[in-house]
């Protein structure tokens, strides 16, 4: 655990001006051999990762960094692919329904159409954003990156496209729009017969696609590319190694967007290589965290008590909670598909409440107990929270499909407004949250030295 030390003594008798302390001061063409843990800050040496490899933070066991094999090939040919799909899987029909001599189909546009001439202009907004936008400028931002890296053009407007990728990741939503459309399929393949269109095959390709981006989108080569362009960085090959101290406590601003590491001392207030604006830590975090949190609270009392849905069968209209919806499936025997819509509208939406809530008490009250555990709980946090989106999408997908006039019909109800609130306020509230504040609080108390004695789990 003294790697760091002497890779920081070793600059100093260099003159790079690198010292322990938090009057520290650090020549920033150095810093690219320094890595922070973007959860709980800790200060390492970059590490020398093979492919197919990834590297753990000792303190938190956050993944700090992850190699893929042909990187900027593999994100270049997926990104293609999943452009020249994109368009057949947006406008084309998903699915057709019959039933008793009706027909209907509709694509991804005709569910957003259908909350607008219902004035549900909040939720409309939403899908509209999470399913069509954000996942095209996730493709677009993706293509235009690792065409420009592939052929080793390096425009000044290229870190800004990349910085479009890495805000877009978490909001886009094909994912979770494809599984919508599959539970729409399972709830109504006894009543009606179901045809599989070209933009359900075309959607499906698109959400693995963005998938496989995803999976190997290699974020420190290309954020080392866009900066370093075609110089080579020499790289150190230690294993990820600490005093246990904060880079915050070395004199060092971690970049939000970017990762990469500022000294404090130069009076930044921008990242040189990502252009987004540095803060020390996320600003007033806790308070908007608070905020956002409360009003998810208030929201999710109507989303839960109020209905959802109505069926309308033969003009005879019936509301549905969704609860209600859960219950047909366990009735129906799909326990399956019950538990999942269970698990993503009424548990994850509670998980996150409280596991946000016990997050800001312990920072609150100063409780540095199960730090490491509080810390994975948020990254589950933080990642399943666009799943309860599911709902919302379902809702969308049966109102476009199932409008077979006086005979039956499906529409939103007064609940879907409210829950799509809980959704959007507890991701936001995630994203307001800086974990980094519950090893502040650590280390204001204990001090400098050893991490808490949760030792990580050797990969």
């Amino acid at each position: 655990m003294l790697q760091l030390r002497h890779f920081i003594e070793r600059f100093n008798e260099e003159g790079n001006g690198i010292h322990i302390g938090k009057e520290s001061t650090v020549a920033p063409q150095r810093t690219e051999h320094l890595m922070a843990c973007k959860d709980c800050d800790l200060l390492v040496i970059q590490a020398k990762v093979p492919p197919g490899y990834s590297a753990k933070c000792p303190r938190c066991g956050r993944c700090l960094d992850r190699s893929i094999h042909h990187s900027i090939a593999k994100v270049l040919a997926h990104s293609i692919t999943g452009i020249l799909l994109y368009l057949p899987a947006i406008f084309l029909p998903l699915l057709t329904f019959e039933a008793v001599g009706f027909t209907d189909s509709s694509n991804v546009i005709g569910c957003i159409i259908e909350f607008y001439q219902a004035e549900y202009y909040f939720v409309t907004l939403a899908i509209f954003l999470s399913a069509i936008v954000f996942p095209c400028l996730l493709l677009l931002s993706a293509l235009l990156t690792s065409l420009s890296l592939y052929f080793h053009k390096y425009p000044p407007w290229l870190r800004h496209i990349f910085r479009i990728y890495v805000r877009t990741e978490e909001w886009a939503m094909t994912e979770v729009f494809f599984l919508g459309i599959i539970v729409a399929i399972i709830k109504m393949k006894d009543s009606s017969t179901i045809g599989y269109d070209a933009g359900f095959f075309c959607f499906m390709l698109v959400v693995l696609i963005t998938v496989r981006i995803n999976a190997t989108m290699d974020k420190r080569l290309f954020w080392e590319r866009i900066e370093f362009k075609d110089r080579p960085t020499e790289a150190l090959p230690f294993s990820p190694q600490s005093r246990g101290e904060s880079a915050a406590a070395n004199g060092f601003c971690h970049c939000h967007d970017c990762h990469k590491l500022i000294p404090i001392a130069d009076g930044m207030d921008k990242c040189p290589r990502c252009g987004a604006y540095l803060h020390l830590r996320k600003q007033q975090s806790i308070s908007r965290t608070w905020a956002l949190l409360c009003s998810a609270i208030i929201l999710l009392f109507p989303a839960n008590l109020l209905p959802i849905m109505q069926v309308s069968f033969m003009g005879t209209p019936t509301p549905s909670t969704i609860m209600d919806g859960i219950r047909f499936f366990f009735d129906s025997g799909q326990l399956f598909i019950g538990i999942v819509i269970l698990t993503a509208s009424i548990l994850v939406p509670i998980f996150k409440v409280v596991g946000i809530t016990i997050l800001l008490i312990s920072i609150k009250f100063n409780f540095h107990h199960y730090l490491r555990k509080k810390a994975i709980m948020y990254r589950y946090i933080s990642f399943i929270g666009k799943w309860s989106m599911l709902d919302i999408f379902v809702i969308g997908l049966l109102t476009a499909l199932v409008n077979f006039g006086f005979f039956s019909s499906v529409s939103a109800d007064s609940a879907a407004t409210y829950f799509c609130g809980v959704v959007l306020t507890t991701m936001a509230a995630a994203l307001a949250f800086d974990p980094r504040l519950l090893w502040d609080k650590y280390e204001n108390t204990a001090g400098s030295g050893p991490v808490p004695p949760q030792p990580p789990k050797t990969p």
